[in-house]
């Protein structure tokens, strides 16, 4: 198994965690960056939380913005079935 890409992902209370990539991706639609990611953490049904955000660069840093409209929201979730389906194939 490889390595998987690590970020820095500074929590809403402040705190820092160390969070692993799952994708990362731009979409066509918009240009914007993409990143889905987990901190590991599980919810009450034991499935890992998975997050998602849109990559922002600014000057030589990169940070995470919330997504805005619901038809971003389902853009982002077309190519998460996507490749849902094409890991099972």
């Amino acid at each position: 198994m490889k390595d998987q890409e690590k970020i820095r992902v500074t929590k809403s209370d402040g705190t820092v965690a160390e969070a692993d990539v799952l994708l990362y991706f731009t979409l066509k639609e918009n240009g914007k960056d993409y990143v889905i990611y987990t901190l590991n953490e599980r919810d009450e049904r034991g499935l890992i939380t998975v997050y998602t955000s849109t990559v922002v660069k600014n000057n030589d840093e990169y940070h995470l913005e919330g997504i805005e409209s619901d038809e971003e929201w389902a853009k982002i979730k077309d190519v998460m079935r996507t490749v849902i389906k094409e890991n099972k194939e």
